[in-house]
């Protein structure tokens, strides 16, 4: 008897915690947002209200050419994917849909890059390390899966010293 009370015990226990996680690890309802990756950012680096301020400031100023260029990277792909799927594709279509390809992906970089050194010329010295750290375990191939790199629950959090 009491060796089911224990194995009833332990499975509402694990019951409990299963459901838990399962609520934690659901996505936001639609039309919700969930933290984004200034405040994970903000969060990872220890920011300031004054610094966060400015990160999302030069985030939301970039957001129309970013989005315009994965407009760009989308019809790319699929003209690139349409070219592949004829019966005899053509080498040269092909060809500069991938050079097209590359061009967007460097311009692409490009704005990352800016908008990283725009954001690490607001950071202290020690915010600075914790931000190339960050970025040094970002995962390559346009900035990585969303939320990459900021913070342990992306696995982007650095050993403290």
């Amino acid at each position: 008897m009491r060796k089911t009370i224990l194995v009833v015990l332990g499975a509402v226990v694990i019951a409990l915690g299963v459901g838990q996680a399962a609520a934690i690890a659901q996505p936001p309802p639609p039309g919700e947002r969930g933290p984004g990756r200034a405040d994970r950012m903000a969060r990872f680096l220890g920011l300031s209200q004054q610094q966060q301020d400015q990160v999302r400031k030069l985030m939301e100023d970039g957001r129309g050419e970013r989005q315009a260029l994965w407009e760009k990277l989308k019809t790319n792909r699929e003209a690139m994917q349409q070219a592949l799927d004829n019966a005899n594709p053509d080498a040269a279509a092909v060809g500069e849909l991938a050079i097209e390809s590359n061009r967007l992906h460097k311009q692409m970089d490009a704005l990352r890059d800016a908008q990283d050194k725009a954001i690490r010329d607001l950071l202290t010295p020690d915010q600075k390390v914790k931000f190339d750290a960050m970025k040094a375990m970002r995962p390559e191939g346009m900035g990585g899966p969303r939320g990459a790199g900021f913070g342990p629950e992306h696995g982007g959090a650095p050993e403290q010293p």
